[in-house]
């Protein structure tokens, strides 16, 4: 089950790192949710990476107590949202089910990835990929010059204003956004040719999309020239689909 730890904001990253140093791995799972942020410079986007919800982790476990007894370590500023009972009994506060799935269907292994938006010439909205695809009727600001959707809703308890970043054809190249998956094989023979960048590899944007970032190679996807590789951002490793053609090795 999910439970929510609450604690000052730009002190995330250093909670998480405490609580994964404290507990192993099969105690619980600390989640950090991130968000691309979107930013113009010369008429075109430029990704940062912010908290999604700053001020709030949480804690994915089997076992609220044991993991509430090494929290007490921690400063005072952390506590497990919990509630006490008239028997002196500690209640923990889990995640609801609803906010559980409005959080993951924010996010793609923790980070909360732009959104593409295109319009047609004459306004009309024609297409929308990416998280804000799912709100599309909870919309109440649309700024697709500033690459900005807000919407409103209800999570944790309050009424929450959530910003979508957006993307646009306007902007560089994101292969997340590309229609299809390709083929690895060719007829009945695997297609196994080498593109210069291999598991392992470092490797950095050269669009300059993710500014002063450097990724990780996790997987090489050859035929659609597509790299999947990682990057430690706030305190969280996060996945990332990287154009082949966009980025340089790290020599």
């Amino acid at each position: 089950m999910w439970y929510v730890i609450q604690t000052r904001s730009g002190e995330e990253s250093g909670i998480k790192d405490y609580i994964e140093s404290i507990a192993e791995p099969s105690l619980c799972r600390v989640i950090l949710p991130l968000r691309e942020d979107v930013w113009r410079k010369g008429g075109i986007g430029h990704i940062s990476v912010k908290k999604l919800f700053p001020g709030y982790l949480f804690i994915e476990t089997e076992d609220p107590e044991e993991v509430y007894h090494r929290l007490k370590k921690i400063a005072h500023f952390t506590r497990l949202l919990s509630m006490d009972e008239r028997d002196c009994s500690k209640t923990f506060l889990t995640v609801g089910q609803e906010d559980e799935e409005f959080i993951r269907s924010l996010t793609d292994d923790g980070m909360m990835g732009v959104s593409y938006i295109r319009k047609k010439p004459g306004g009309r909205i024609e297409e929308i990929r990416g998280p804000l695809s799912r709100y599309t009727n909870k919309i109440t600001k649309l700024d697709i010059p500033h690459r900005r959707a807000i919407v409103e809703t209800d999570a944790f308890g309050k009424h929450r204003t959530i910003k979508y970043s957006l993307w646009t054809d306007a902007d560089p190249h994101l292969a997340r956004f590309d229609a299809g998956g390709g083929s690895a094989t060719a007829g009945s023979n695997p297609v196994n040719y080498d593109i210069g960048i291999h598991e392992g590899d470092i490797v950095t944007d050269e669009t300059g999309i993710y500014v002063d970032m450097e990724f990780k190679v996790n997987r090489v996807d050859p035929v659609r020239r597509i790299i999947h590789a990682k990057a430690e951002l706030l305190g969280t490793t996060v996945s990332f689909e990287l154009d082949a053609d966009s980025v340089a090795v790290k020599r």
